[in-house]
């Protein structure tokens, strides 16, 4: 949420450092890691997690294509995965 914001209020500053961020954003894309003692409320907060973070990668492209190789390498392989492509696709518009 707070990047979310920050990319609205201050966008210059925020394209700057999307290099320092995307490696973040990749680890939450990721998931939860499955183990034999994970809850489904652990699950499900995941989920959420990775939902928030699509939401910030959906506002940060609108501000940020082309400053960042390594962020437009992210974005790219998001549009392209099967579980979060298409809402990333709806999201952008």
């Amino acid at each position: 949420m707070m990047l979310f914001r920050l990319s609205q209020v201050a966008p210059a500053a925020v394209s700057q450092r999307l290099d320092e961020a995307t490696p973040q954003l990749e680890k939450t894309m990721k998931g939860a890691t499955v183990t034999k003692d994970i809850v489904k409320q652990d699950l499900e907060r995941a989920a959420e997690l990775q939902r928030s973070a699509l939401r910030a990668v959906a506002a940060l492209s609108k501000i940020g294509a082309g400053v960042s190789p390594k962020y437009d390498a992210f974005t790219k392989d998001l549009k392209k995965n099967s579980m979060w492509g298409a809402e990333l696709k709806e999201l952008i518009g």
